[in-house]
């Protein structure tokens, strides 16, 4: 479940790259956004196409998507592409190999991390932060363990909300107790 969200925010992170490259890109090359080699940031051959849902389609459509998008989404993906710019160059380069596996997930897939992603964004900073911890934390832990925590947290999924949120604190207490 982190790794799959730990991928598709990765994933989100390369498509505001590639998004916002190609309009900068052709502004600097007199609106040009083909050509010239530009493949479309995403690592892989084949141009700019995004599958992942409402958005361009391809390097004919960007530029009409890119203008019909509110200024403050435009500004967030150029805030986004000066984070991924700012990588190592091995980062940006694992993020965009994570786009790519993102990009070959089945659409059903890839509708469920939206929706965990979206769930995420939802949340107020301190308990992402919380989260983020609990998550390395839980990276820490040896293989048996956390394979076995993986185990009982799934367990959880059919609990009514009320138990399973009282045996998630129980896993919590047993795994790590620091807290």
């Amino acid at each position: 479940m982190f790794s799959k969200r730990l991928i598709f925010i990765s994933a989100c992170l390369l498509l505001v790259a590639s998004v916002v490259s190609t309009p900068a890109y052709a502004k600097k090359n007199g609106g040009q956004s083909h050509g010239s080699g530009y493949s479309g940031g995403s690592g892989s051959s084949g141009g700019s196409s995004y599958s992942g849902g409402p958005g361009p389609s391809g390097n004919g459509n960007l530029q009409q998507w890119w203008q019909e998008l509110p200024d403050n989404e435009r500004q967030m993906l150029r805030d986004r592409y000066e984070i991924f710019q700012g990588l190592p160059e091995d980062q940006q380069d694992r993020l965009r190999q994570r786009w790519q596996n993102y990009r070959e997930l089945p659409p059903a897939e890839r509708q469920e991390m939206q929706k965990k992603y979206n769930h995420w964004r939802e949340m107020d900073p301190e308990e992402r932060e919380r989260m983020r911890g609990t998550f390395r934390k839980f990276k820490s832990l040896p293989d048996d363990q956390r394979q076995q925590l993986r185990r009982e947290l799934h367990e959880l999924r059919d609990l009514p909300p009320k138990e399973r949120e009282q045996r998630r604190e129980e896993l919590h207490r047993k795994y790590f107790p620091d807290d």
